[in-house]
């Protein structure tokens, strides 16, 4: 079903904050991790703490590379029998391939489980047979946000059978989108190959700071405890609020490149929204995007600041300070 096949996103989101509309996440598939070490294995391989889930208790977890750098979300739910993970179809061959790889000797069952669909909602579903609920907006045990506050996303994805209907309204993804963007709430399609979970405020709920040995927690560790990310997440607000900006849109302060789109949308409250990645020493300052049509003004939110990591911060410098003028 097309985009245009739902409406007005922006009335749904409305809907869909209500709790009286779902979206079909067709681009997302989902995988059973069954067996006894199912929990210690997984919990071995990542960054969350997945030891301590109970069943039906849910989490987000994160695959590093050796450097840090984030391969995949995963949205973890504990079940009886062992877990099911939540991430992208596009995602999934390699990632199944790979948990092939490192099974060894343990005593787990891989399955992809065709036979569930997935969709996400601002609500419980009553007919959902497991749910993930999001702890962006809440933060994980264990984790650290460097955000000043959290923006309210009360946000869930439901499992149900594949050809089981659902008792609410049909929406769009591209609803979906504009409302997690607003909330500043990142996502895997958000990343690219130097994606830190740090840059993203991803330590709040799918990092656990005391969690053992997973690999790139070296990397994680020495980056929040004595260095800073390299970049920093914001929101940006066009100005021009009919013009949608799109990944991989230049962003500019003055004329200086200072970073990119990394996902844009529209919100029936804030216009044309775009989270983007920023060099750290960015002044908090408005910023321009460079779009196909042309370039415009935006108002800058800043989500993740300059000074994230280092555990003993400093100070943060104003806005006068951070542009340079005395």
């Amino acid at each position: 079903m097309t985009s245009s096949s739902f409406g007005n996103p922006l009335v749904q989101q409305r809907s869909l904050l209500k709790g009286l509309a779902f979206v079909e996440l067709e681009d997302q598939a989902v995988l059973e991790i069954a067996g006894p070490d199912a929990k210690s294995w997984l919990h071995s391989l990542t960054s969350q703490n997945i030891l301590n889930l109970e069943t039906g208790e849910s989490t987000e977890s994160l695959l590093l590379d050796p450097q840090g750098h984030v391969e995949q979300q995963l949205k973890v739910i504990a079940i009886e029998v062992g877990l099911l993970l939540i991430l992208p179809k596009s995602k999934l061959e390699d990632f199944q391939a790979w948990l092939q790889k490192m099974k060894f000797r343990t005593k787990v069952e891989i399955i992809n489980r065709s036979d569930l669909r997935v969709i996400g909602s601002f609500a419980p579903l009553e007919q959902a047979l497991y749910s993930w609920v999001d702890q962006f907006s809440a933060g994980s045990p264990g984790g650290v946000r460097y955000a000043e506050s959290a923006r309210d996303f009360e946000y869930q994805e439901h499992l149900v059978g594949i050809d089981q209907k659902i008792n609410l309204e049909p929406a769009s993804p591209m609803a979906l989108e504009g409302l997690r963007i607003a909330a500043g709430r990142p996502a895997i399609n958000d990343i690219d190959e130097r994606a830190l979970p740090h840059e993203f405020d991803w330590l709040a709920s799918a990092v656990h700071m005391s969690k053992g040995c997973y690999r790139g927690q070296e990397s994680v560790a020495k980056i929040h405890n004595i260095g800073h990310p390299p970049r920093r997440l914001i929101i940006l607000n066009l100005e021009e609020g009919d013009i949608l900006s799109q990944q991989g849109d230049e962003v500019f302060y003055q004329d200086k490149l200072v970073g990119k789109v990394r996902a844009a949308a529209l919100h029936y409250e804030a216009g044309s929204v775009a989270l983007a990645l920023v060099n750290r020493n960015t002044p908090y300052l408005d910023l321009m995007i460079q779009t196909a049509t042309g370039r415009y003004a935006a108002t800058q939110e800043v989500l993740v600041p300059f000074d994230a990591g280092k555990a003993a911060n400093l100070p943060r410098p104003s806005a006068f300070k951070l542009s340079g003028k005395k």
